[in-house]
């Protein structure tokens, strides 16, 4: 059967009934390592009284169309090895990080984004051929015979394609390997847990729910499929741990995780989270709208459930009946704001695009940071906020005090992560790189 080429718009439509999103955030919770946020990007300016920074140098960059899966533009440079890569022109540079010389380019009619792993740069040509660059000379390490198309990621010793299909690559050749055997188009992004691939996609009759679908790394042969399934959060020791997503059918009112056996997809056990008391039986609207639990993540051994303003941990082998939670609250501000990014340097952050509130989580204590009244994204590196405003302007803010410690003004929109390699500070905006020095109060020591 041929491959349907169904959107992401219809994972929206089961997302909002699960409540598996970050207001105006992109990131995947389970893919993420939450230190970033991505709000408004509307046009909004204001004047900060943080010093002005002088960029070091500057690079023009090739503008990437926002892919059908994502709702905004991420940038394509990747940092790595003392440099950064963009495409320009469709081939691959290579750029100095602290001097802005270039060191090499390499190829023709390239797309991004570009991937970096361990000393190699990979591209895809438009024509579908994958190259492996060393990211030190700019030579060929290798070109696929077999050509892909759709996202590059990297797990363990493959190298894997997926655009509705799935191809695997080995890593140090490019070798092909294979192709899965799933009839029906799938989504992005990919998760790698232990011997299995794991990816979404949806079905589609009375009403629409996202199913599960899981695959042998060695083989590219579908495994299982679990319907109403999320992305796992882990794998390990023969589980598959995912959160149960809602439908029309069943609105799943309680964060409920899923301990699925990983050789069959079958549930073996089952989590319920009620961090808020709610009455699962008769749960009340909110702004007339029954939501479908919180989002939850694992990091560190701790499972973190972000419902509303607050943001909710347990111990990962605790029982959820019987343990109390440990809470991050926003709702001190005033302000109406939802999770954003964390934990990170040692605070929980909140924001409604608009604002931007931290919690202590040494002692849950509120923390106001300054903006401007707009924020279309902010990246989190070393001690400091890199926060971006739709008008251009980056503002620089640190994290131990919450001051602005500096400011610049970008030449466009449309920004993509903040980087930092080699002690600079990348910035991408439309069709542009800009550098400067990390300010020496925010290095990580």
């Amino acid at each position: 059967m041929k491959k349907l080429q169904i959107r992401r718009k219809v994972w929206a439509i089961t997302a909002g009934l699960s409540l598996l999103f970050a207001p105006c955030s992109v990131h995947s919770a389970w893919a993420d390592s939450h230190t970033s946020y991505v709000g408004n990007n509307s046009d909004y300016d204001w004047t900060a009284t943080a010093p002005v920074v002088k960029t070091l140098w500057t690079h023009a960059m090739d503008v990437e169309a926002a892919a059908d899966y994502d709702t905004v533009n991420q940038g394509s440079a990747v940092a790595g090895g003392g440099k950064v890569y963009v495409l320009q022109k469709g081939q691959a540079v290579a750029i100095n990080a602290q001097t802005g010389k270039v060191a090499w380019k390499y190829g023709a009619k390239l797309l991004g984004p570009l991937l970096y792993q361990k000393g190699v740069v990979y591209a895809r040509s438009q024509g579908g051929t994958i190259y492996a660059i060393h990211a030190g000379t700019g030579r060929n390490k290798w070109s696929s015979t077999v050509k892909a198309k759709g996202k590059l990621s990297i797990d363990q010793d493959q190298l894997y394609a997926a655009d509705s299909d799935i191809m695997a690559f080995r890593l140090r050749d490019g070798k092909f390997l294979w192709k899965d055997n799933y009839s029906e188009a799938l989504f992005s992004p990919l998760v790698f847990q232990g011997n299995q691939v794991f990816a979404q996609n949806s079905s589609s009759g009375v009403y629409t729910y996202m199913v599960l679908h899981a695959f042998d790394r060695t083989t590219g042969k579908h495994l299982w499929e679990a319907d109403n399934q999320a992305l796992p959060l882990m794998a390990a020791n023969g589980i598959v741990l995912s959160q149960r997503l809602g439908n029309l059918m069943d609105l799943v009112p309680l964060t409920t995780l899923d301990s699925l056996d990983a050789k069959t997809g079958k549930r073996v056990k089952t989590a319920e989270y009620n961090p808020q008391n709610i009455d699962p039986v008769n749960p009340q609207p909110v702004n007339g709208v029954i939501s479908s639990g919180g989002r939850a993540w694992l990091l560190g051994g701790q499972i973190y459930i972000g419902e509303g303003n607050s943001l909710y941990s347990y111990p990962l082998e605790a029982d959820p009946s019987k343990a109390k939670p440990i809470k991050y609250s926003a709702s001190g501000s005033g302000l109406s704001l939802a999770y954003a990014a964390g934990p990170y340097d040692g605070k929980v952050f909140f924001s409604n695009a608009q604002a931007v509130e931290g919690i202590k989580t040494v002692n849950q204590t509120l923390v106001h940071f300054p903006s401007g009244g707009q924020i279309a994204r902010f990246d989190l590196l070393g001690h400091g906020m890199y926060l971006v405003e739709p008008s251009g302007k980056l503002i620089v803010i640190n994290l131990l005090t919450a001051k602005p410690v500096l400011q610049l003004q970008t030449s466009g929109r449309v920004f993509g992560p903040t980087l930092l390699e080699s002690g600079m500070i990348i910035v991408q905006s439309k069709g542009k790189l800009a550098a400067f020095k990390e300010p020496a109060g925010l290095r990580m020591q």
